[in-house]
């Protein structure tokens, strides 16, 4: 059909038009508002662009030709670190007291190399809500390139929850108060974080960590967490009875997992890997110092433990060391490569807990050449009359007699002795195994970094 000249030239006419209309289209064409609009040409006089308010909590600097939010002081309100952003945290920046800091999966987190020392604690009171992801972690460390150990004061959070020091006291470091009667306190979630290069040493017994849990109650949750080559302890617990699942101390120059004044929380799937850098105790567990019998008790339960030690050139490592008047109850553990002794138990009041069965380690497989000593609090070796199920720990080394035959590296557990402690309370998972990480199921994989 041939159209009629005048119907042809309406056609194009239209279509001219058409096109005239969409290439003039008014909007917001600035991509930093909330209403940008990806179609407009022009912008629209009547409807301007609209921009976020300015932030009250962080200023924005610029370190290596990188742009950073950088949070000091103390956070107030409902925020939210964003995984879209860099961020930066210069000096003690605090969680406040009512105040929650939101941290999306996948997000990075710098400690700054500005002369200060970094660290991140949650005030009592306060709340963090940091749930990563296996694919998407939550990842602490330093801003400088190549770091070391102990470049910054790790997260510290404290809580409401029972201590034996007193109704309350002091953070070192200066990183908030901690202590109270509040048993189930909650201080929000820590979920896949890893924090890395932390740990600074502020001076003689006023140490930071990887983690700091201050009086920290039950109510909060800690899982899939990894403490990676600190200057001190990886993980720290002072009292509280909070409870930890899924953690990995990985090449910490102190003590991978400690734990005083009256700690009484729960414990699985624990893995300790020191590296040759540095390293003493696995565990290091007290009650207190100053007063053995002092109340509440440390008193933990702990299952599916994997200890891997090193001789890191001195070999004073130990793979447990229990003292100062505490309780508590070890199943499922695996305590290997420690060059000095395989479990250490120290003090009178330790040893009568031993003794009364209110200490036990059982189901284990402790393989180290000097397995076991038990010292009184004069430093003498003594006997315990109640030490362990003694049937589960025979030692099982590979051909070379290095090792622990079923690990490869932390990897590996054996159903042989294990005892089930899901039966104890409902907070563990059904695991009748030793050992930490199962072969074939290891979740430590994605989110976690190696030696």
């Amino acid at each position: 059909m041939k159209l009629k000249k005048s119907t042809l030239g309406l056609l194009i006419l239209a279509g001219t038009l058409t096109g005239t209309v969409t290439s003039c289209k008014k909007g917001c064409t600035d991509e930093t508002a909330t209403n940008f609009d990806p179609d407009a040409k022009k912008d629209d006089k009547n409807n301007p662009c609209v921009y976020a308010a300015a932030a009250d909590w962080y200023t924005v600097e610029t370190v290596g030709g990188t742009s950073y939010n950088k949070v000091v002081g103390t956070i107030t309100g409902t925020k939210t670190i964003t995984a879209a952003d860099n961020w930066l945290l210069s000096g003690g920046v605090f969680v406040g007291d009512g105040a929650t800091l939101t941290i999306e999966a996948g997000t990075t987190i710098k400690a700054a190399d500005d002369g200060t020392t970094p660290f991140l604690s949650v005030l009592r009171g306060g709340k963090i809500m940091a749930n990563g992801t296996a694919a998407a972690p939550i990842i602490f460390t330093p801003v400088k390139d190549n770091p070391n150990a102990g470049e910054w004061g790790g997260i510290i959070i404290n809580g409401k929850a029972p201590i034996n020091v007193g109704l309350e006291a002091d953070g070192e470091g200066g990183t908030g108060t901690y202590g109270g009667i509040i048993s189930n306190d909650n201080s929000g979630t820590l979920s896949y974080v890893r924090v890395e290069y932390a740990g600074k040493i502020l001076g003689t017994d006023n140490e930071l960590n990887g983690f700091s849990f201050n009086g920290v109650g039950s109510g909060t949750t800690l899982e899939y967490l990894q403490a990676y080559k600190g200057s001190d302890d990886g993980f720290e617990f002072f009292g509280g009875t909070v409870s930890l699942k899924y953690a990995v101390s990985t090449g910490n120059q102190d003590d991978s997992f400690d734990w005083t004044h009256g700690w009484s929380g729960n414990g699985q799937f624990w893995v300790v890997e020191q590296s040759t850098e540095g390293g003493d105790r696995g565990i290091e567990g007290d009650n207190l110092g100053d007063d053995n019998s002092a109340t509440p008790y440390s008193n933990p339960t702990l299952s599916n433990i994997t200890l891997l030690g090193v001789d890191d050139g001195d070999a004073s490592n130990q793979g447990l060391k229990l003292r100062e008047g505490m309780k508590g109850n070890f199943y499922n553990m695996v305590v290997t490569g420690f060059p000095k002794r395989g479990c250490q138990v120290e003090h009178n009041i330790t040893i009568t807990n031993m003794n009364n069965q209110e200490l036990n380690v059982k189901n284990s497989i402790i393989d180290n050449a000097s397995p076991f000593k038990f010292t009184s609090s004069a430093g003498n070796d003594t006997t315990v009359t109640n030490m362990f199920d003694m049937a589960s720990y025979a030692n099982q080394t590979a051909s070379d007699g290095s090792l622990v035959g079923f690990l490869t590296g932390f990897v590996g557990t054996s159903s042989t002795g294990a005892f089930n402690t899901s039966t104890l309370d409902a907070w563990f998972t059904a695991a009748n195994y030793i050992g930490a990480v199962q072969s074939g199921n290891d979740w430590t994989a994605s989110w976690t970094k190696a030696l």
